[in-house]
């Protein structure tokens, strides 16, 4: 699935950091971030990994290797089946909110 159509499920901004990484969307393996993926129905994470090769993708569900993060959805997806995001850059993975001075 191309990135702009997998803003269908509305991700949700990282609440515990405001210029988190991959635009305010990820949410990283440590302290109360991951306790927020953690106590999150599977139905609504999507993990950020990259593969042997290097290259960037997004999955839904929980997954532990190559994994860079989380981002958690308003819209639920089939954790029956495997979604495959793809179009996702080191640029765009480390694109951060910056709040207004």
């Amino acid at each position: 699935m191309p990135l702009h159509q997998w803003h269908q499920h509305q991700p949700k901004l990282n609440n515990f950091i405001k210029n988190a990484r991959f635009n305010g969307l990820l949410l990283e393996h440590e302290g109360d971030q991951w306790v927020e993926v953690m106590k999150t129905p599977v139905h609504y994470i999507w993990t950020v990994f990259e593969d042997d090769d290097g290259n960037i993708f997004m999955r839904n569900g929980y997954q532990v290797r190559g994994r860079i993060g989380y981002v958690i959805s308003e819209q639920m997806h089939n954790a029956h089946a495997t979604i495959f995001v793809d179009g996702i850059t080191r640029d765009l993975l480390e694109t951060r909110i910056l709040e207004d001075h």
